[in-house]
């Protein structure tokens, strides 16, 4: 019969009690190392565009409404990353190839790769239309046109400007200019986040740390092998070795032949 025990067994109870929580912490290793790789998974794609200057930086394609106010915009504006979004995404040499009429820029959109400049008010209904819900889901918002500040037009010193001013946070606590920017304005379309799907794709990258391992793992014993062999079987591998160092310098004689 084979005796399959360990080399090396503990006696002593300190021993057994280290060689215990060696084995308990390697279980707790692959325990956390495992759910890493699911909670990677299971984690939204980091948002990295924010701003125009985002915009410009990133590999997307870029296209704007093509309506007056949006081609006019682009040539007064003195907004640096405005500028600089039209100069190196949108112009091109006839100056038209960047302008798109809302269903085509949105199509372009839902195909992905693409970022299109477009009122929401026009942009909704067709996002909802033709769009499906992951579709929405995997969709960001960047206001281009920066926030201007209104102001009441009414004469200096004039006394109607604290009425105008209380009529005005009135309304806001009312309720009323929400409801009317509700009413004019599209909806926005809803993700449902409990029918979106997930899709993951698994590579050597999320799991590349465990054959590293196994095989420096392999490695190690193997070389601990050939040191364990080479040490239990010193005296034979001399002996051999001077044995044939021996025969090697060792005269050969051939018979005589006459």
């Amino acid at each position: 019969m084979d005796d399959l025990r360990a080399a090396c067994s503990p006696f002593f109870f300190s021993s057994r009690i280290l060689a215990f929580f060696v084995f308990l912490f390697s279980i707790l290793i692959y325990q956390f190392y495992s759910a890493s790789i699911v909670s990677y998974l299971l984690l939204d794609p980091p948002r990295t565009i924010f701003n125009l200057k985002d915009l410009t930086e990133s590999q997307l394609k870029i296209g704007v409404e093509d309506i007056l106010i949006d081609r006019n915009y682009f040539v007064q504006t003195t907004d640096p990353d405005a500028i600089e979004l039209f100069e190196v995404k949108i112009k091109n040499s006839n100056n038209n190839s960047g302008f798109y009429s809302p269903t085509e820029g949105l199509e372009l959109v839902r195909q992905g790769g693409f970022a299109f400049h477009v009122e929401t008010s026009t942009a909704y209904p067709i996002i909802e239309e033709t769009f499906s819900n992951q579709e929405i889901c995997e969709l960001e918002q960047v206001q281009m046109y920066r926030t201007q500040p209104m102001h009441t037009n009414l004469q200096k010193n004039s006394p109607f400007r604290e009425m105008m001013n209380y009529c005005m946070f009135k309304q806001m606590e009312n309720g009323n200019i929400d409801r009317l920017r509700k009413h004019w304005d599209a909806r926005q379309p809803t993700c449902i986040e409990g029918a979106k799907k997930q899709e993951f794709n698994v590579s050597f990258k999320e799991f590349s740390c465990g054959p590293v391992a196994v095989g420096l793992g392999v490695l190690v014993g193997v070389i601990c092998l050939s040191i364990e062999y080479l040490k239990l079987n010193k005296n034979k591998i001399l002996h051999s070795l001077k044995n044939a160092w021996q025969f090697k310098n060792k005269g050969t004689t051939y018979p005589f032949v006459n």
